[in-house]
């Protein structure tokens, strides 16, 4: 069907009202000590759109204007897309696909080569291009199952307040950063969201936020939830992020989350697939790994991005990208290695054709070429250009991105 409803941005007099139909889109809270700070945080380096049907908001959409990090540290503006949500009764009339081209058509304009989100519902945006770029694990520690090989001193770790939080804490993340490819960086508005703020309506019958660090080397951020067994001790420690600039901080850290008092379990959701995590306990079977959110990509400038990236050897490829939306639909040539790397439009028989939301899934070494080739998500016209392919985009790291937006 199609929709006679255009998507529109929101003005900066109407954010509150788009921050409450955020939170009715997602079945939360509507009050106002619940709303007020989304608003507050879609006035600073945040792109609000919306579809309104007689004055009533019916889809949502927003942008948070930040940067993404590829292999080699540099970092490339990025539109990072979060807030999204069409009401029940108004679906499957081309409100999301209408929002979406609208807001990926301003990133292009604005020059952002890449678009990025994490999705409720995963199927959704491969429709809209967007492939993974980061894939990442999901962990729900037993507390008493858990034991370190090589413990350190865990008073390494201390509480912090958040103010010391939000001065301290992004100098340490921009550091991880340099080391990890795919890693949006929070805005200054969403580094307060996430310390500073922290209404009752947010915890989900949890504490408040927990903050804790090591020093300049790394910090966590928890919520402690009771159970209801009855027997003993059944709290759930809800960790939100943990990031570390070294090894040492990175399992006091650790350390610190899996063994507090009163708590039975440690679950979080968003850790790198490289983690050191399972290395550093006896039974990494009492991680209780799975599958957590991923981090989903969209290439807006393809050159942009393979020029920007790094390379530890030297090589070359040429790439059919089939892009329906166009942005960066055509045939690709990329030269590279250690002293730097040109991609131009090419009129040779390419080595691989590569849909665009694979393309996402190549760019920062996240999912090996020989991988999707076995998965028919790309098909390859030279034999040994999947593979050819995937020792030049090696990384040493995996992609992460260490918080959801």
């Amino acid at each position: 069907m199609t929709s006679t409803l255009h998507p529109a941005r929101v003005p900066d007099d109407d954010l509150l009202r788009f921050a409450r139909a955020v939170t009715r889109h997602f079945y939360e809270g509507e009050e106002d000590a619940d709303v007020q700070p989304l608003a507050d945080v879609a006035a600073e380096d945040f792109r609000a759109w919306w579809v309104l049907d007689d004055d009533r908001v019916v889809a949502n959409l927003g942008v948070f204007e930040t940067d993404l990090s590829l292999p080699g540290g540099a970092r490339l503006p990025t539109a990072a897309v979060t807030t999204v949500g069409v009401a029940q009764t108004m679906r499957r009339r081309g409100l999301l696909r209408a929002m979406m081209r609208a807001c990926l058509d301003e990133a292009r304009d604005r020059g952002e080569p890449l678009a990025a989100l994490f999705a409720s519902e995963s199927e959704i945006y491969g429709r809209f291009g967007f492939g993974i770029a980061a894939r990442h694990v999901a962990y729900r520690t037993i507390r008493w199952r858990v034991r370190f090989r090589d413990p350190v001193d865990v008073r390494l770790v201390r509480e912090t307040m958040p103010e010391e939080a939000l001065r301290v804490w992004p100098a340490i993340h921009d550091r991880m950063r340099d080391q990890r490819s795919g890693s949006v960086a929070p805005t200054t508005a969403a580094w307060r969201l996430g310390v500073l703020v922290d209404p009752p309506g947010w915890r989900d019958g949890a504490t408040t936020r927990r903050l804790v660090e090591v020093p300049g080397r790394g910090y966590a951020r928890y919520r402690i939830k009771d159970g209801d067994a009855g027997d003993g001790p059944d709290a759930t420690v809800l960790l939100s992020e943990l990031v570390a600039t070294d090894p040492e901080a990175e399992a006091a850290l650790w350390q610190h989350v899996c063994d507090l008092d009163l708590t039975a379990r440690t679950r979080t959701w968003l850790r790198p697939v490289d983690d050191a995590l399972p290395h550093l306990v006896t039974d990494p079977l009492a991680l209780g790994a799975s599958t957590g959110p991923p981090l989903y990509v969209r290439v807006l400038d393809l050159p942009r991005i393979l020029t920007a990236r790094t390379y530890d050897r030297s090589g070359s490829a040429t790439l059919q990208v089939v892009d329906p939306d166009g942005y960066v639909d055509g045939r690709w040539s990329l030269e590279a290695g250690p002293d730097g790397a040109s991609c131009e439009p090419a009129t040779a028989e390419p080595d691989l054709v590569v849909p665009v939301e694979t393309v996402a899934c190549l760019l920062f070494g996240g999912v090996p070429a020989t991988a999707l080739l076995a998965a028919r998500r790309l098909e390859e016209r030279r034999p040994g250009a999947a593979a050819d392919l995937d020792r030049l985009l090696a990384t040493d790291r995996a992609p992460w991105t260490s918080a959801e937006f």
